[in-house]
């Protein structure tokens, strides 16, 4: 009886031990995750696309591949160290002679625990039409004839051509049912007589029969004066206190190009959208693409059009060189990535605020700013509720024991009204205060030391 007990007993540990065995060598955890995948990505032949996407394991990654046999796609992100989020921004560039057609590109993402979890991004392939020469700008009188012409062309063929101004009651289509790839655009169209005396802003739209679709924009000038965009702002979701028009940053002329206009923005994710503005109000220009899913559709200026996404993608924050170009109504944002440290202390030196009677423009008491706001930016210093008196001058110093970091305003004139939005800082001795006379309140001040830019607006 003891010998087959003894057997039993035995049989039971080393089944026990089998199926510990076997639990070890299973895949512990949960499988990766994967969010804010980009779905579907519309690009031409030759184009360089970016495949985005939040991945995230418990147990850490391993690696994350991404592969498409006939794009010649074949990538794997392995990783040394232990990552547990990773922010996918991979760039890859669409061969030209890739065919029409879409693509699915089969992103596997695998933890250390050997778990493995599939996403998908679809590559929308074709080309978009192309002009380098319709004429698109006119400057006449109502009842004037306009004629449009220029050569249009598509490697996969051309379906249809519309001309629209609303403004002069232009809704032309021209059907090309067979589909040539290159066509010869010209169009005369006489403006109505009773046509208001202004400039009537509209859009050539061109597709192809791979559904591309390229726009030009449309400008007519009927006001007998030269059109000049003297001011120009950016609005959106990057604003500290929401969309705002009349709080909207200033954009620049490009000295060495004044049609267009520029400004360096920071942006976060769900944070990244802008339009540009010629007034600090929605109306009456108000820039934006005509299809936000779609941006080679091109832009439009009116209230209706869509924002434009900066893509933060993950940057706390992702700072941007913005540029837009009223006239032709083209626009570019450009990743900024230079090197510069943090700065752990900044201050606000001058005078007139009650709530620091001594400051005096004494550096001792400066009046400190908190630094990374709400864990916005580690280059970002704000002060909330700061009391305005009738006569305060202002501008900001890095340290509290001298004038070593010295950050004043890039201004012609130093007496201003509030709200002051994106104004440029100047660094160095003996930089310029601004001054705030019979405006007395309760202020934020926000000042980003790594693109020298600041906001002053009353709460």
């Amino acid at each position: 009886m003891k010998s087959i007990l003894r057997i039993t007993l035995l049989l039971s540990l080393s089944l026990m031990l089998f199926v510990a065995c076997n639990d070890d060598d299973k895949p512990s955890g949960a499988p990766p995750t994967g969010d804010n995948i980009s779905d579907v990505i519309i690009a031409a032949q030759g184009e360089t696309i970016v495949i985005k996407g939040t991945f995230e394991s418990e147990s850490g990654f391993a690696k994350i591949s991404l592969t498409n046999d006939e794009l010649l796609l074949d990538k794997q992100i392995v990783f040394a160290n232990h990552v547990t989020k990773y922010f996918l921004d991979y760039s890859f560039a669409i061969p030209e002679g890739a065919s029409s057609k879409d693509y699915e590109v089969m992103i596997k993402a695998e933890s250390l625990s050997g778990k493995t979890e599939d996403f998908t991004t679809t590559l929308d392939i074709a080309s978009p039409p192309e002009s380098g020469n319709i004429v698109l700008s006119f400057n006449g009188n109502p009842g004037d004839e306009i004629v449009f012409t220029g050569t249009i062309t598509d490697i996969q063929g051309l379906s249809l051509i519309v001309l629209l101004n609303e403004g002069i009651g232009l809704d032309h289509t021209i059907d090309l049912p067979d589909h040539p790839t290159s066509y010869e655009l010209n169009y005369a169209y006489t403006i109505p007589g009773d046509a208001e005396k202004a400039l009537h802003n509209g859009t050539i739209v061109i597709e192809n029969i791979s559904d591309r679709s390229t726009s030009f924009a449309i400008g007519v000038n009927l006001t007998g004066e030269d059109v000049v965009y003297e001011t120009m702002y950016a609005a959106g979701g990057f604003q500290w206190y929401g969309w705002d028009a009349g709080l909207a940053y200033q954009m620049y002329p490009d000295p060495d190009d004044d049609r267009w206009f520029e400004v360096p923005l920071h942006c976060w994710d769900d944070y990244d959208e802008v339009k540009f503005l010629g007034q600090l109000d929605w109306n009456p220009n108000n820039w934006g693409l005509v299809d936000q899913s779609d941006p080679s559709k091109g832009m439009v200026n009116d209230e209706s059009s869509a924002a434009i996404l900066m893509g933060a993608n993950g940057g706390n924050p992702a700072y941007k060189m913005v540029r837009f170009n009223p006239y032709d109504m083209q626009y570019t944002v450009e990743d900024i990535t230079d090197a510069k440290t943090p700065r752990t202390e900044m201050y606000i030196v001058g005078g007139g605020f009650p709530g620091y009677p001594d400051l005096n423009w004494n550096p001792e008491e400066a009046i400190p700013m908190q630094a990374n706001p709400d864990g916005y930016g580690e280059h970002i210093f704000v002060i909330y509720g700061l009391e305005f008196s009738d006569d305060v001058s202002m501008k900001f110093i890095g340290q509290n024991t001298g004038w070593d970091y010295d950050a004043g305003f890039d201004v012609d004139v130093q007496e201003v009204t509030a709200p002051v939005s994106w104004v440029k800082i100047k660094e160095g001795s003996g930089t310029k205060d601004l001054k705030f006379k019979d405006q007395a309140g309760t202020y934020t001040v926000l000042f980003d030391y790594y693109i020298g830019r600041a906001l002053i607006w009353k709460e």
